[in-house]
């Protein structure tokens, strides 16, 4: 019983400190992201006046590029109501009517989500919009506007900002079409036509002239055999035995000194520690002491044991070192006139 409650002292002065540490680290890692959210916050903040600040100037793609930049560091509703403005403000309607279309959709705002219905209403009718059409689809066909692929709006009126874009279409074995076009007239649709891509041309065969030396068709290396797969088995149950070893002696060392403690125990009490009659605390602790080296004795025997006869039989169950083969080979060889077979290699 005291060896137990001793045993529960230990593990909780060990387990103390690390639990500590624990809490420590994740203390530390929380304020670390509580101080990233908040700095984003302030950015987002100082990038929200600025774009405000700018927009009242009438430097339209500046102010726009500032809300994006608040938008992204920390995404709120008023911010993209302002980039939505900002948008129409600078001319790109396609991306003000993306804007105020999703925020009617789910503004929380009463006001201003009816603002944004309204103004995404009155944009609508002037949005420029690019009909791609391909007039033959090859396999594996791709087009991309101005980098970004656009595959799957193909047939779809899409609405875009105004400006110039550049469009190609590619696809395997074909030569690549580029066409650079004017988005620009508000309501309009402005239709961009693929026409059938041209296929690359096809390389002429190569004829090789008749060569008089004879033809010699060398085989592929032999692959590299391993003529000792055992090694790392052998390697392994030595290790495995040294430890086994090393953990019989500790065994042996530990049933040593239970020995030695159960003797003193034996000394103190006047030859029988069933009926002691010296120091009965100091016999005790001596018992005490005997019992757990026993154990540990106990331990280190059996797993010393166990490694060695693990180790053994690691050891001699691993594969022999093979014989290294004899380097030879046949080889067909052809010419003009004959075909045979060459014998190469050392003996």
């Amino acid at each position: 019983m005291r060896l137990a409650h001793r045993l529960r002292a230990d593990l909780l002065r060990i387990a103390a400190p690390a639990v500590a540490l624990a809490l420590a680290v994740a203390l530390l890692l929380g304020a670390g992201v509580a101080r990233a959210q908040s700095e984003n916050k302030a950015a987002a903040e100082a990038a929200f006046r600025q774009g405000r600040d700018l927009m009242a100037k009438g430097e339209y793609a500046a102010a726009c590029m500032a809300f994006r930049s608040s938008q992204t560091l920390d995404p709120q509703l008023g911010t993209q109501y302002n980039l939505g403005l900002c948008y129409e403000k600078g001319g790109m309607l396609a991306s003000a009517w993306g804007e105020l279309t999703d925020l009617a959709a789910r503004d929380t705002n009463a006001a201003r989500k009816k603002d944004a219905r309204a103004r995404a209403a009155k944009l609508e009718p002037r949005l420029v919009k690019l009909l791609i059409v391909v007039r033959k689809s090859q396999v594996g066909l791709t087009v991309t506007r101005d980098g970004a692929d656009v595959t799957p709006l193909i047939g779809v009126a899409t609405p875009v900002d105004p400006g110039t874009s550049v469009l190609e279409a590619q696809a395997p074995g074909f030569e690549p079409f580029t066409i650079e076009t004017s988005l620009v007239g508000e309501g309009t649709t402005v239709t961009v036509e693929i026409p059938p891509l041209t296929a690359k041309p096809t390389p002429p065969d190569e004829v090789e002239p008749p060569d008089p030396t004879p033809i010699v068709i060398a085989p592929p290396p032999p692959a590299k055999v391993d003529l000792d797969p055992g090694r790392g088995r052998r390697r392994l149950g030595l290790i495995v035995g040294v430890v086994g070893v090393a953990a019989l002696a500790g065994g042996t060392t530990f049933a040593v000194m239970a020995n030695s403690a159960n003797q003193d125990a034996r000394a103190t009490c006047g030859g029988d520690v069933a009926d002691c009659r010296g120091d009965v605390a100091a016999a005790q602790d001596q018992i005490d002491r005997a019992r757990s080296r026993g154990t540990l004795a106990t331990i280190g025997l059996s797993v010393g044991a166990t490694a060695v006869v693990a180790g053994a039989l690691l050891y001699l169950t691993a594969p022999a070192r093979l014989r290294e083969p004899v380097d030879t080979a046949l080889i067909p060889t052809a010419g003009r006139g004959h075909v045979g077979l060459a014998l190469t290699g050392h003996f």
